[in-house]
């Protein structure tokens, strides 16, 4: 199933910021591109990325269960997105 999930814009630059935990888990936060920090952002962390998605709480729910069932790859999802505005469909 497809989940439409509005992509970031320039007006408002808000990202998705996901992170891997060492115990194999994921972990995602919506915040203000600006504040991505160059450090990692949570403890225990194996690999954070900045995706250019907008998603509500529960589409942020719904992608934080995909990526922990293995049904979507951190890769996959970086496939995602952009800084321009416009909707992406996710294979949530």
């Amino acid at each position: 199933m497809n989940m439409t999930v509005n992509n970031t814009t320039s007006d408002t630059t808000r990202v998705m910021l996901v992170g891997e935990m060492q115990d194999g888990t994921f972990k995602a936060k919506v915040m203000a591109e600006t504040d991505v920090p160059y450090t990692p952002y949570w403890e225990h962390l194996v690999e954070q990325r900045m995706i250019y998605l907008q998603p509500d709480p529960d589409q942020l729910q719904a992608i934080v269960k995909a990526l922990n069932e293995r049904r979507l790859t951190l890769d996959q999802l970086q496939d995602f997105g952009g800084a321009g505005g416009g909707q992406s469909e996710l294979p949530v």
